[in-house]
């Protein structure tokens, strides 16, 4: 299955296919997934350079660079401290979660709210409310924080059902 196909079938049932197909990847795939997830923002990122650029004069492809360079570069760099800083704190708690999981939790999550990110970028275009943008972008992190609390949790049962047969 591709990860579009998955990506899809994960907002009907995010947890099955989270059990049958997410959690066996390698990390060479993981880091597959969040170059999609920052493939499918920066397509969604569009409308909103164009709106910007024309509205306000900036240059389109000044724009196109700084989104490029800040989506593939920064932000996957972000992620990755974030994970750092998540699996640190787990050990502290003592929560059996590994990196790699932790790590697979948070890139699928984005990869899965990656999407919504056009809705809001259509949104900024129409210029609607700026109050039902904050609203949007708001639900969209509540919804990727959801994903991934519920994919720490299968990691975590996982883990606990594979300590329980050693």
């Amino acid at each position: 299955m591709t990860v579009f196909t998955n990506i899809f079938q994960s907002y009907f049932a995010p947890l099955s296919v989270f059990r049958k197909r997410i959690i066996y990847l390698s990390d060479s795939e993981l880091f597959g997934i969040l170059i999609i997830g920052c493939l499918i923002t920066l397509i969604s990122r569009f409308p909103d350079m164009y709106a910007e650029a024309l509205f306000h004069g900036d240059p389109l492809i000044g724009l196109f660079s700084a989104t490029l360079v800040a989506i593939f570069l920064i932000f996957p760099l972000g992620l990755y401290f974030f994970s750092g800083i998540f699996f640190l704190v787990f050990r502290v708690l003592r929560i059996e979660v590994s990196n790699f999981q932790l790590r697979l939790s948070l890139f699928w999550s984005f990869t899965l709210v990656s999407p919504l990110g056009l809705l809001l970028s259509m949104m900024e275009l129409v210029n609607v409310l700026t109050v039902i943008e904050v609203v949007l972008a708001s639900l969209i992190f509540i919804i990727f924080l959801i994903y991934f609390c519920l994919f720490l949790r299968v990691c975590f049962v996982q883990n606990m059902q594979e300590n329980k047969k050693s």
